[in-house]
């Protein structure tokens, strides 16, 4: 990292084909996988981490906005992309531009979709979605009839795919919930079929339903957690949690060294005082990069392979530590703020669980001044 700052995000690309190969044992060779890249893969990179899993082979990507999808296709990638999100009112043109397949639960939106389709003088491909307990898009079970008989009229559209949301398949406490969910999608596909329509698709498993149901859940997952690497704020507790690799890690390294003496305050608001002479290191990191302000006083980074706390507030562009029990210290050394360095560990879990969050809201907040560099 020279010409400047020296603080960045390496993304583990074997990892990630490691996981995917997990899952993929997991689901077997019948079963399809949707890679959930939206969210910039989680923080991670769409563009180079789509690429690897396409090279590895895996069948779908699913982005949250058409935009995610066009800049995949842009970057390259061929493979079938569903926006989860649907699309907005306007873009029905560029959906079919660049093949990007949109999740449908509202009749006009999939009118105005069928008559971009029309005019382009092509039959475009929709997935259904069906809300069974999420709350939140989806065609409601008691009005899936109804749905279908608007669909009819719909001469320019193929539904492709059913699908649903899983509310809480991360909680064995709520598992009669998510049975009850799993239950209802069945149902639904039911009425659909009694209408006419039969997808190529069925969807409804995300990372915690992949590994803790096996009914169910459709010919194909939708892994996003998983997929990265995250393992303890994903699956319940009453399974045993699959061998997945880490694929984010967060390094900087320390810019100055000062000795402060006992009894001095460090930081904005000065809400760190100093019980003995101390050594401080300053950080190039800071809340604007997503190292967290809720990190202040109560995170730690590595340095030697051995602990240093944080002290004093998070700013916004830079991190205090105190490095005085970490052997030979030097201005320049390497710092992991999330990532191994030997035997010790910080897990973007660990993060998210000091920051009362969860691990995919700690990568997907690394923001992209932090530059991303792919391994291998």
């Amino acid at each position: 990292m020279t010409g400047q700052r020296p603080t960045w995000a390496e993304i583990d690309l074997d990892g990630l084909a490691h996981n995917l190969g997990v899952i993929r044992q997991q689901v077997g060779p019948d079963t399809k996988i949707m890679a959930a890249v939206k969210a910039n893969a989680y923080g991670h990179g769409a563009p180079e981490c789509a690429r690897r899993l396409e090279a590895e082979g895996v069948d779908w990507f699913g982005v949250a906005l058409p935009e995610e999808g066009i800049e995949l296709r842009k970057s390259g990638i061929s493979r079938p992309i569903l926006c989860l999100g649907g699309f907005w009112q306007g873009q029905e043109s560029a959906c079919l531009q660049y093949r990007l397949t949109p999740v449908v639960d509202r009749l006009d939106e999939t009118e105005a979709f069928d008559r971009a389709a029309r005019d382009a003088g092509i039959k475009a491909n929709v997935h259904l979605k069906i809300d069974t307990g999420m709350g939140r898009l989806g065609v409601r079970s008691e009005k899936v009839s109804q749905f279908c008989e608007g669909l009819q009229r719909l001469s320019n559209i193929r539904v492709d795919g059913l699908m649903t949301h899983l509310a809480a398949a991360d909680d064995d406490a709520l598992e009669a919930f998510t049975t009850t969910q799993l239950k209802r999608f069945e149902d639904d596909v039911r009425v659909c079929r009694e209408h006419g329509i039969d997808p190529v698709y069925f969807h409804v498993a995300n990372s915690a339903a992949t590994f803790a149901f096996s009914q169910g859940v459709g010919n194909m997952v939708r892994p996003g957690g998983s997929l990265y690497g995250f393992v303890r704020d994903v699956f319940p507790a009453n399974i045993v949690r699959p061998a997945l690799k880490p694929v984010m890690s967060v390094h900087s390294r320390i810019v100055l060294l000062k000795t402060v003496t006992a009894g001095e305050k460090l930081g904005y608001g000065c809400t760190f005082e100093t019980k003995r002479e101390s050594l401080i290191g300053t950080i190039p990191i800071g809340y604007d990069d997503g190292y967290r302000r809720a990190f202040s006083n109560r995170g730690k980074m590595i340095v030697r392979g051995h602990w240093a706390p944080v002290v004093g507030r998070v700013s916004m562009d830079m991190t205090l530590i105190d490095v005085t029990d970490v052997p030979n210290v030097a201005i320049d050394d390497y710092v992991t703020l999330l990532g191994s360095e030997g035997e010790v560990t910080i897990k973007a879990e660990d993060l998210g669980e000091l920051a009362g969050t969860i691990s995919y809201e700690i990568t997907c907040g690394i923001s992209n001044r932090v530059p991303r560099i792919y391994l291998p």
